[in-house]
């Protein structure tokens, strides 16, 4: 806690745009703001859960420059429900969290995804990290649906891109949100194709629930990683740049909310109030 207050942090969902989330994780830890518990959907599981195990985050971005497109992408049989069968990621996320379970954690952590029988959202809260976070990012119709315990479960981005109530039900006071915001996919209104027109139905609807989700944080930070695409990587240094600069923007506000003292730096008083709503 921060005096006195628990923080919570919720990662959003974004595809290789979840990237910017380490730049925003950096940020906070530089300047002493470490969670009392985060929740994250899909890229924000991801990344979350590594946070939340302890891995360094500059080790962490050194890594990511080593990271291509085998690394990650493993091809599915499209019969069982995805393109990409989501083992390889898996594996690295395993390692990266050193194979620990939720209750192992150094933060506490939940993560959610999308029943896709019931259509209701399950949050994780138990068992293997990696598999609670294969579960969470798996992209309808890109990565098959994970099955735990029974049930079959596809990205949690479908129900919920921003899973901030879940932390309002773990006593959080502060809730600081990432938010990637959605990928705008090009759209010809003169000659749209039905699938293009799908699409952008689409959009529209995520980016207005979406908003909606983030507005309930008290602090959203959103950072502008609107050039990488679900799987690039390439490009990864300028998105972690924009997670820390949208971050380094947010911190007065977050610095108040938790009543923390102004730094004594020119440089951060300087600093635009951004990220307030």
């Amino acid at each position: 806690m921060i005096n006195g207050k628990k923080v919570g942090l919720c990662l959003g969902s974004g595809g290789a745009r979840g990237l910017a989330h380490v730049g925003v994780l950096q940020v906070l830890e530089e300047n002493g703001i470490v969670p009392d518990v985060i929740s994250g959907c899909s890229a924000g599981a991801i990344f979350g859960a590594i946070y939340a195990a302890g891995t360094n985050l500059y080790l962490l971005e050194k890594y990511l420059g080593t990271v291509d497109a085998k690394t990650i992408i493993d091809l599915g049989i499209p019969i069982q429900g995805g393109f990409l069968s989501g083992d390889k990621i898996e594996e690295v996320v395993m390692t990266l969290t050193h194979d620990l379970s939720f209750g192992e954690t150094r933060i506490p952590f939940l993560c959610i995804a999308t029943d896709l029988v019931s259509g209701e959202m399950k949050v994780f809260q138990e068992g293997k990290l990696h598999k609670a976070v294969r579960a969470s990012m798996a992209v309808p119709g890109v990565f098959t649906p994970v099955l735990i315990d029974g049930h079959y479960y596809v990205d949690g981005g479908v129900v919920e891109e921003l899973p901030v109530d879940v932390l309002r039900a773990q006593g959080a006071d502060v809730v600081i949100t990432s938010d990637l915001g959605i990928k705008r996919n090009f759209f010809d209104p003169e000659h749209p194709s039905p699938v293009d027109i799908l699409r952008r139905s689409t959009d529209i609807m995520q980016a207005k629930l979406t908003r909606q989700q983030a507005d309930k944080g008290d602090v959203v930070i959103r950072p502008d990683a609107s050039f990488m695409g679900l799987l690039k990587i390439n490009g990864y240094e300028e998105s972690v740049s924009a997670g820390r600069l949208k971050a380094m923007e947010a911190l007065p506000r977050i610095r108040e909310l938790l009543g923390m003292d102004l730094p004594a730096s020119a440089q951060e008083k300087d600093l635009p109030a951004g990220g307030q709503k």
